[in-house]
């Protein structure tokens, strides 16, 4: 019987012959390859194999037969019956056409907006650019950042992340809503195809 390390460097290198890597290993120990790259797939590799082989090495399976009628002799009382669902189906479709509606038009809504604002910002870029108006775009933007901007508890100004964004939508769209779960879903389907 071998022991521990000899099997382990034993499946290491039969899992690189497999995949055709050459790792050589350090002459101190068994355990690690030179490139720490490639260092701990030939070890997960060969913990769970050897694993696998004592595992099945301690155990026998058995596999019993079960003879089953032809199909003339199959009645619907053969089958146990299906078990009763504990969701509500009306719960479950109301909020999963909730969900839908409401994502279809929140990406129908940004696209909308998005066109409008970019609109506006090519028209007076246009007029700009023709010497009709003068456009202050420090004062817009630090207007913008005053309306959209997260103040902290230092007094400095954060930018929203899109995590922040989508946790403030699902916390808002989802407040005394009880078919949540279902809600999401639909949710997530409405973004998809709206």
């Amino acid at each position: 019987m071998q022991t521990f390390p000899g099997l382990l460097t034993r499946s290491i290198r039969l899992h690189n012959a497999l995949f055709s890597r050459t790792v050589q290993f350090q002459a101190r120990s068994p355990f690690f390859p030179l490139k720490r790259s490639k260092r701990i797939i030939p070890i997960l590799a060969g913990v769970s194999g050897l694993g696998i082989g004592v595992t099945l090495s301690k155990q026998t399976i058995h596999c019993d037969s079960v003879p089953f009628p032809p199909e003339d002799e199959i009645t619907h009382e053969d089958f146990a019956p299906p078990p009763s669902s504990s969701v509500s189906l009306y719960q479950l479709t109301f909020g999963t056409v909730t969900g839908i509606c409401a994502g279809v038009f929140v990406k129908k809504g940004v696209k909308a907006a998005a066109w409008f604002l970019g609109g506006i910002f090519i028209l007076l870029q246009y007029l700009g650019s023709l010497s009709l108006i003068r456009v202050d775009w420090p004062k817009i933007a630090a207007r913008f950042e005053d309306l959209v901007y997260i103040r902290d508890t230092n007094g400095h100004k954060r930018p929203p992340t899109i995590a922040s964004v989508w946790h403030w939508l699902v916390g808002f769209l989802t407040a005394d809503f009880q078919p949540r779960a279902s809600f999401m879903a639909g949710l997530a389907l409405g973004l998809r195809i709206g």
